[in-house]
């Protein structure tokens, strides 16, 4: 029995550690206005633009705030149970750094 426990308690330990640390990972893609193939993208870039002397910003990158809104939606009370999508305009243009 208490073998059982303690097996089902490194279980739960690793589903939490793993789980967890994904919600961290999506949270800062989040916060950067990212998907996982641009994050992979922005590596490269900003290797290159240091190689080079410059600086890199991601192009979508509005800002903290403004990128969970993005994301999210407008209302506080709606990010965590999402129903529509309302803010949204037809998924095929974004704001970007230059507008």
């Amino acid at each position: 029995m208490i073998k059982m426990q303690i097996l089902a308690g490194v279980v739960l330990f690793s589903l939490c550690l793993t789980i967890g640390s994904l919600l961290c990972w999506h949270i800062y893609l989040i916060c950067h206005n990212m998907t996982t193939i641009e994050y992979r993208e922005a590596v490269r870039a900003k290797w290159l633009a240091k190689k080079s002397g410059q600086k890199y910003r991601h192009r979508f990158d509005q800002g903290t705030r403004k990128n969970i809104q993005m994301i999210m939606g407008p209302n506080v009370f709606c990010w965590l149970c999402p129903t529509a999508t309302g803010h949204l305009k037809d998924g095929t243009e974004f704001q970007n750094t230059n507008n």
